[in-house]
């Protein structure tokens, strides 16, 4: 059965220990840890093996680490945070809760709570509960009143048609349902039992079958009956004052129990309470009472521990990881029945601090004894879970100061058969274990420096390490002032002396580092300075086996003598702290080591840190440990500033098999979504929901922590992540694509679980699926391309305007400029002999001069950006039209209709229309003889008309001379697309009509 956890209770004159003994070590868990109240009212643990609590302030779930608070979502809204006094799930596995005064199912997935009501008013007042049959059937029990169940099929709590028939009149309390499927029901009048396969109510008035404990007279106002697994009946009644009965059937033996379980003080009390537990052990529990019973002396044992306070235990039950779980007005208790068997002695100090720093096994003549050193009350002698000897004697001629009593170190020497004490101002206390004499000396070899470690080699020689850096040889036979010899002297304090197995002598110091001495000549072997340790400041030194030392304070060093190799650990690596107070070696050749938080286990073959978790023993020990030993039976014994814990530790099972953890929250933006018990998990999300954290843990509260974890979200990690007491993943802005987040767990030995797996997915959006980004680069491509043509195209427009003006220019200017040179080069010839005809030919250069001219002055306009508008086309050939006309003394008419001003058409256009324009006006100004012309610009729909008109001797087609002019205005009008056309008649003037489809 369980271990127990043993606190040993000694009062002598002057050594004052915590009086109490401990069966269990317990967990309590409060506000501080995210309980919602301490005043909690019940506890379920379900099939997943969550933890759900109910208290003062509402519903939560724990998973080992964390609570987790629920919400009560109803049809009309959310309800105000209420008590949860009842927590219990059907056959079916609906969750059914009484939140306040309501009872009704709840879906923790939606936190929707779904209230059944009373089919009408009750007195409810004296209290009830709810309890369920193995039928399914859920009762309401209505304290010293009556019996009601919750009709699901009508949707209502009622006392119709009730399974379970009890007397007219009778007022229940609790109801039992036995192995024959009888119900035996606690009544304030008294018991009856029901039998439904026979409509049966039977009483202690009415028992045809003769039952037992129906026989008792005098029960009234029962409170519970039940039947154990072994066939006792327990009966809790008040007759005035409170009873707890058994009767055995096998023995027919009454007995009453209600001292056996009375608290050691005269408070109200009250044993409602009761849970059977797998091994058949009998817990009663209730108002100032926490009791179990033992079924060998068939007696109660009430559990009375300083660190389990209440005045009210509302429910207990049992966990399969191996304790019970205690409901309290105090808090959440567990009481941890893997309690393992540790000899804790802890001091108080009243009078000041003990200030342990030695420890050492002494055994003389087969008589075991433990000594404990401190620092300022001298030496202590025990004999574990028996007694405390008296140590005065040690002290009979001391020496006044109190250095006598200042102890930094313990060593027994075996062939000299004395034990050796190292004091402050360099004296040392030997002590003869056969004489009982004691002496007290100062060698003057130690320079009245304090004593810091002893060591002794195996030909029986003491070697000193002192506060000054001092090494102290001591090879005197038996006790001689002159045996001492200064052997060596180092800069600092020597904190530990180390013989090795090769018999070596091994410093540590404070300020240079680790020398290995050679023991005969004193020659330095090996330093380890800073430059291969973590630090030259070093105080615990241990030998392991013949390659591996371990060295540090302040940082782990694994030193490999054969190798010359050193590895450094620290907290990242799995230890408990960066600090380690002392270290020793087991049997098995596993180093425990001392820190400030707590003891953990360290494997060198591995390099793995076992540390058993904040719900163990060891997560609780004094957090200033000083020195440690190895007892001869393998048992391993640390002293702290105040206290010796001893253990064997091979009682601690190694690598236990991992389990698989559990994923214990999903959270989305912080929002809990889901965790791993749920059967259907939200598995898809948008884009824009890629903010993700998962919790995990192992469900068994007693393991949980004697585990590490590695975790990974494949998709996303390229390897596992070593969780380092952090038991929570987070994953921010995710981009799309499928995932998988995996977490396993790690034995000491580096096992792994299988992982446990969830999968989902994250949707792209829009603008990130494949479709939607290959449009996008096709139309990247389009877009590329268009930019590409369109700059093709400008580049052609830039060519073709070049070319246009390189071929109007050679038109135009060359032919000009060629007729200028010929008529220059005839006035050259002619001006001596025929001035005249000279005079004609400058004429001639002035005349073509001008039209050159005003030809590039046409091209210069057609080119200007600001030309680029009809109306500013319109105005040029209005100005033209008046220089020309007004010069023949022709008054001219224009109708421009509003829509033409709009229009827009290319450069060219513009050109090829002001030069059809320009010819018509020229010729209508030579050759029409008219005094009046008329034109017109018009727009209907898509066709553009321009009709110059002159009112003057016309002229017939026929005899028409087609020259340039003409040719070059059809060709014109060709190229914008249109249709040139000529009406004229000799006597009725002329007309010219340009049509043009935009």
């Amino acid at each position: 059965m369980k271990k127990s956890l043993l606190l040993l209770l000694l009062f002598l004159s002057c050594w004052i220990l915590k009086a109490e003994t401990k069966r269990f070590y317990v967990t309590r868990l409060g506000t501080t840890e995210g309980l919602a109240s301490n005043q909690v009212l019940t506890v379920f643990k379900d099939k997943n093996n969550y933890l759900w609590v109910g208290s003062s302030n509402g519903l939560q779930r724990f998973d080992g680490r964390k609570f987790m608070s629920y919400q009560m979502e109803t049809p009309q809204g959310r309800l105000p945070a209420q008590s949860i006094s009842e927590i219990l799930v059907d056959r079916d596995g609906k969750m059914w809760l009484r939140v306040g005064d309501q009872y009704g199912t709840y879906i923790p997935k939606k936190q929707e709570f779904s209230p059944v009501p009373f089919e009408k008013s009750e007195n409810r007042f004296q209290g009830e509960s709810l309890w369920m049959d193995r039928n399914g059937n859920l009762f309401v029990i209505l304290f010293n009143n009556k019996l009601l169940w919750i009709d699901q099929k009508n949707g209502k709590i009622t006392d119709q048609n009730l399974p379970i028939k009890i007397p007219d009149g009778w007022r229940p309390r609790s109801i039992f349902e036995d192995k024959n499927g009888r119900y035996w029901v606690s009544n304030i009048e008294g018991i009856s039992v029901y039998d439904p396969h026979n409509g049966e109510i039977y009483t202690h008035a009415s028992n045809p079958l003769g039952l037992e404990v129906l026989k008792k007279p005098g029960l009234g106002y029962v409170f519970n009956v039940y039947e154990d697994s072994e066939g006792i009946f327990w009966i809790n009644y008040w007759a005035p004052d409170e009873r707890l009965l058994s009767y055995d059937a096998l023995t027919k033996v009454w007995r009453n129990h209600k001292s056996e379980i009375a608290p050691p003080n005269n408070n109200y009390q009250e044993a409602f309470g009761s849970i059977e537990l797998p091994h058949a052990e009998i817990w009663r529990y209730g108002i100032q009472t926490l009791a179990s019973f033992d079924r060998r002396s068939k007696t109660f044992t009430p559990l009375i521990q300083n660190d389990i306070k209440f005045d009210k235990i509302s429910k207990l039950i049992w966990d399969e990881a191996g304790g019970i779980w205690m409901a309290t007005d105090a808090g959440l208790y567990f009481l941890h029945f893997d309690t393992p068997s540790i000899y804790f002695l802890e001091r108080t100090t009243e009078k000041g601090n003990f200030e342990y720093q030695a420890v050492e096994e002494v055994i003389h003549r087969g008589d075991t004894t433990v000594w404990l050193g401190s620092w300022g009350k001298g030496i202590g002698v025990i004999k574990p879970l028996k007694e405390e000897l008296d140590t005065k004697w040690m002290y009979q001629g001391a020496p006044k100061g109190i250095e006598s009593y200042q102890i930094w170190d313990l060593h027994h020497d075996k062939k000299r058969n004395l034990v050796w004490v190292a004091l402050q101002k360099g004296l040392i206390q030997m002590i003869e274990l056969d004489t009982r004499k004691v002496h007290f000396i100062y060698p003057e070899v130690f320079e009245g420096s304090t004593i810091r470690t002893i060591a002794q080699d195996e030909l029986g020689n003491l070697w000193f390490g002192t506060q000054n850096g001092s090494i102290i040889k001591y090879d005197g036979k038996g006790i001689n002032k002159d045996g001492f010899s200064r052997y060596r002297k180092f800069q600092g304090i020597i904190p530990k002396l180390l013989i090795s197995d090769d018999q070596h002598l091994w410093v540590t110091t404070t300020n240079e580092g680790v020398y290995e001495l050679d023991l005969k000549e004193g020659k330095i072997l090996r330093h380890l300075d800073h430059s291969i340790l973590s630090s030259n400041s070093n105080e615990q030194l241990l030998q392991v086996n013949d390659s591996i030392f371990l060295i540090g304070y302040e940082l782990l060093n694994k030193y490999n003598i054969r190798t010359g190799k050193n590895e450094v650990f620290s907290y990242s690596d799995g230890m408990l702290s960066n600090t380690m107070l002392c270290m020793e070696k087991d049997a098995d050749g596993l180093v425990w080591i001392y820190t400030p938080n707590g003891l953990t286990r360290y494997d060198i073959k591995t390099n793995t840190f076992y540390s058993f978790g904040k719900n163990h023993f060891f997560s609780n020990i004094p957090i200033d440990g000083r020195s440690g030993t190895r007892f001869a039976n393998g048992e391993l014994a640390f002293v702290s500033n105040n206290g010796i814990i001893i253990f064997d530790p091979r009682q601690f099972a190694r690598n236990l098999p991992p389990p698989i953890p559990t994923i214990t929250g999903i959270e989305l933006f912080g929002q809990y979504i889901g965790d791993g018990a749920l059967p259907v998990m939200r598995r898809e999300f948008t884009a824009q929901e890629n903010s993700l954290a998962f919790d995990f843990n192992i469900l068994n509260f007693s393991k949980q922590d004697r585990f590490t974890y590695q975790y990974r979200l494949v998709g996303a990690d390229l390897d596992w992540v070593n969780a380092n007491n952090n038991f929570q993943a987070v994953y921010s802005l995710l981009p799309p694509g499928d995932y998988r987040f995996e977490v396993r767990s790690i034995n000491e030995s580096g096992v792994f679980s299988d992982p446990a797996v969830y999968a989902f997915e994250i949707k792209p959006s829009l603008v990130q699926t494949w479709w939607f980004k290959a449009i996008l680069g096709l139309l990247f491509l389009g877009i590329v391309g268009l930019i590409y043509r369109l700059h093709v195209n400008r580049i052609l427009a830039v060519v073709k305007l070049r070319s246009r003006l390189a071929r109007d220019l050679h038109d135009d200017m060359g032919s000009t400029l060629s007729t200028i040179n010929i008529l220059s080069s005839m006035a050259k010839t002619k001006i001596g002999t025929d001035p005249a005809k000279s005079s004609e030919y400058i004429s001639k250069i002035s005349e073509n001069s001008q039209r050159m001219m005003e030809a590039m002055d046409d091209i210069v306009w057609s080119i200007k950006p600001q030309n680029d508008t009809m109306e500013k086309l319109i105005a040029r050939m209005r100005e033209f039209a008046n220089q020309v006309l007004e010069s023949k003394d022709i008054l001219f008419n224009m109708e421009i209709k509003e829509k033409v001003l709009g229009m827009k058409l290319s450069m060219d256009a513009r050109r090829d229309l002001f030069l059809i324009f320009k010819e018509g006006i020229n010729n209508a100004a030579k050759y029409s003889g008219a005094s009046r012309v008329f034109i017109s610009f018009g727009l209907d729909g898509q066709l553009f008309t321009m009709r110059i008109r002159d009112y003057g001797k016309g002229f017939n087609m026929a005899d028409l001379d087609e020259g340039n002019g003409l040719e070059n205005m059809q060709k014109r009008a060709t190229q914008l697309g249109g249709n040139l056309e000529i009406k004229t008649e000799p006597g009725n003037g002329t007309e010219l009509i340009l049509k043009v489809l935009l």
